[in-house]
């Protein structure tokens, strides 16, 4: 078996000032960077808090993980009448679910005839890996969403204005 991969930390480019998460000290301006000690302060998130920011689970889907958890597999009516919800609603958390990886979707044939859906829930690793794809994959995102903020894009969103509360914008050399 393989040994477990060394957890992420921030680096910072001594050179430049950049950061960036990584497993082992990356390198920038030609150096390796350092680990940065220093946090910003920011509140840590709680699981219905990332589920809910990152993966937008709600409490209601994360009702339905629990019962599938202690379950080998459900059908849309069983959850229906475990979480107290419509059909529709019940179908589209777990079709949501299925979608992120955290649950399998499979039919199964009745024994007085016709099909019917199950739904199972993955093992423990499988979605712990599938968060952790999905977290990196929102954070990349989130990284050129910073990178995009302009000096006058940061100005507005600390100064609580918007485009059309100010006037015209005079660059220095436009006359």
């Amino acid at each position: 078996m393989a040994s477990p991969e060394p957890e992420p930390a921030v680096y910072t480019c001594q050179s430049c000032g950049e950061y960036q998460l990584a497993s082992a000290a990356p390198t920038c301006c030609g150096d390796s960077m350092d680990e940065v000690e220093d946090r910003v302060p920011v509140e840590s998130p709680d699981e219905t808090h990332l589920m809910r920011a990152v993966f937008d689970i709600s409490e209601t889907e994360l009702e339905v993980c629990r019962h599938l958890m202690s379950e080998d597999e459900l059908t849309v009516d069983e959850l229906t009448g475990l979480v107290d919800r419509d059909r529709s609603v019940v179908t589209r958390h777990l079709n949501h679910l299925v979608d992120l990886g955290m649950i399998e979707k499979r039919s199964r044939v009745l024994s007085n005839g016709g099909r019917v859906n199950v739904y199972s829930h993955r093992s423990a690793d499988a979605v712990r890996r599938q968060f952790k794809l999905g977290l990196y994959t929102w954070m990349s995102d989130a990284v050129d969403v910073i990178d995009d903020l302009s000096e006058d894009k940061i100005e507005r969103l600390v100064g609580g204005t918007d485009e059309s509360d100010r006037g015209p914008v005079i660059v220095e050399g436009d006359e």
